[in-house]
C-alpha cells in the first residue's frame, strides 16, 4: 500500500494516499470552484468583467473570514515599548501587556486610525500593515480565481466569448436590481442620500410612465 503523503493547502493539511487519491481531491476542489463561479454569475450583474463595490465588499468579507480561520491572530507582548512575539511566560504573566494581531484587529482600525499609527506607534503599524497587506493580497487572489472560473464557464475551451445583447427593458431591469441592492447597503451604512422607500417609489414611477401606451 502506498504511503500517505501530506501537504498544506490554504492553511489546511490534505492527505494523499496515491496519485489517484490526489486526482480525485483535486477534481473535487475544481468542481466546487465551478459551482461558486456559477453562483457569482447569477448574482453579480456584469460579472466577471464588472463587479459593484457592494458585491466586492461582500465577497471580501467572506475571503477575510476564511483567511482568519487559516491564519489565527499572533499574540505579542509589549516589553519596554517594543512588540515581541509572546512566549508562554509572557502569556501566563498577567502583568505583561499583550495584544493579539490578526484579521479582526487589523481591519477594526479605520483608515485614519491605521495611518496615525505610523507616527504614534510605528512598530504596531508594521505589525498591522503586514496583516492588512497579506489579507488584501489573499482576497484579491481569490477574486481572481473566481473571475477566471467564471470566464471559463462563459467561454469554455478558450473559445471566443459571445455576449447576448439585452434589449433596453432588460438592461434597465438589471440596473434597477443592482441599484435596489446598493441603496439597501448604503442606507445601512448611514448614507443619508440613500433611501430604500424613495428609491422604490421612483422605480415604480419610472415603469408606470414608461409603460404608458
Amino acid at each position: 500500500m502506498a504511503k500517505a503523503v501530506s501537504t498544506i493547502q490554504s492553511g489546511e493539511t490534505l492527505t494523499f494516499s496515491s496519485l489517484t487519491d490526489l486526482g480525485y481531491k483535486q477534481a473535487k476542489i475544481g468542481d466546487s470552484l465551478i459551482q461558486t463561479a456559477k453562483y457569482a454569475l447569477e448574482k453579480i450583474s456584469g460579472f466577471p468583467e464588472e463587479i459593484s463595490p457592494e458585491a466586492k465588499a461582500e465577497l471580501y468579507a467572506g475571503y477575510f473570514k476564511r483567511y482568519g480561520e487559516t491564519h489565527p491572530p499572533v499574540m505579542y507582548a509589549i516589553i519596554s515599548g517594543h512588540y515581541v512575539q509572546a512566549s508562554v511566560e509572557h502569556i501566563d504573566n498577567k502583568s505583561v501587556e499583550k495584544i493579539a494581531v490578526g484579521v479582526d484587529y487589523a481591519f477594526a482600525l479605520t483608515a485614519q486610525e491605521f495611518g496615525k499609527l505610523k507616527n504614534t506607534e510605528p512598530e504596531k503599524h508594521q505589525l498591522v500593515a503586514k496583516v492588512r497587506d497579506a489579507v488584501q493580497t489573499y482576497a484579491s487572489n481569490r477574486l481572481g480565481d473566481l473571475k477566471r472560473a467564471a470566464k471559463k464557464l462563459i467561454a469554455p475551451t478558450g473559445a471566443e466569448r459571445t455576449r447576448t445583447t439585452l434589449d433596453f427593458v432588460q438592461s434597465v431591469t438589471n440596473a434597477f436590481d443592482a441599484f435596489d441592492k446598493s441603496v439597501k447597503v448604503k442606507q445601512g451604512k448611514g448614507d443619508t442620500t440613500a433611501d430604500v422607500v424613495r428609491f422604490r417609489m421612483a422605480r415604480d414611477a419610472f415603469w408606470t410612465a414608461y409603460n404608458k401606451k
